[in-house]
């Protein structure tokens, strides 16, 4: 298990029908929504547990997540020979998944010393086993989101009723945490980069390339939204 810098240069290339891949979105590099994603500050440091197959899934959303977020981290985890990490960030650690006796994700969590949010990032067998054996995750307290809006995701199978991609889920607790104008910036980015993966899966490519793509999926608007600024607790 190690951790992964933001770009690490190691990473493999990602591969989808053969096609080269951008390491930061997943999209083709011809269709690459990296330049137009915004950096948004929060408060809540949020670290991704991924599983070691994730780091080259084109679908994988976890990716954009440390992305979009100021100080979001990606640590790998099931590899074969795992290096050590480093220590996690200061405060208080919560684990987001829906295991048996977790207790519902609430504003009042910001109040105290700062909020570590660890984050199973892979399917729902691999999600649940890092909940118990990934050490980041050991002692953590279990939390689950509230009752929302179904998934806007549709690149995969959900595996039950409910059931959102890492972004999504990740927004939904920031929108908890810090306030809904983070939730709304992170799926305004999110319904961007969906649009353009069901097209590429559908067609193999976007129609006159990302540039010709930008006024119709809404990535001009991303970058000169209203910039979003944390909550105060």
């Amino acid at each position: 298990m190690t951790f992964v810098p933001l770009q690490p240069p190691d990473l493999p290339p990602i591969r989808a029908r053969g096609t080269p891949r951008c390491r930061g979105c997943g999209l083709p590099r011809a269709m690459c929504l990296c330049g137009a994603l915004p950096r948004l500050p929060v408060r809540t440091r949020v670290v991704l547990l991924t599983h070691r197959v994730e780091r080259t899934r084109s679908t994988n959303t976890g990716r954009l997540v440390a992305r979009l977020l100021d100080g979001a981290e990606v640590r790998v985890r099931g590899e074969i020979a795992p290096q050590p990490r480093p220590p996690l960030p200061e405060g208080r650690r919560l684990v987001l998944f829906p295991s048996p006796g977790a207790r519902a994700l609430s504003p009042e969590d910001t109040r105290g010393e700062p909020v570590v949010l660890l984050v199973p990032d892979g399917n729902w067998n691999q999600a649940r086993r890092a909940l118990h054996r990934d050490p980041d995750a050991r002692g953590a307290e279990p939390v689950t989101l509230p009752q929302g809006a179904p998934s806007r995701y549709g690149l995969r199978r959900a595996p039950h009723e409910g059931a959102l991609s890492t972004l999504e889920a990740v927004a939904r607790a920031l929108g908890v945490l810090e306030g809904a104008a983070i939730e709304r910036r992170m799926m305004e980015a999110f319904d961007v980069w969906v649009h353009r993966a069901t097209r590429v899966r559908l067609t193999g490519t976007l129609e006159g390339g990302a540039e010709a793509q930008k006024a119709e999926d809404g990535a001009e608007a991303l970058r000169v939204s209203p910039r979003h600024e944390p909550e105060s607790p």
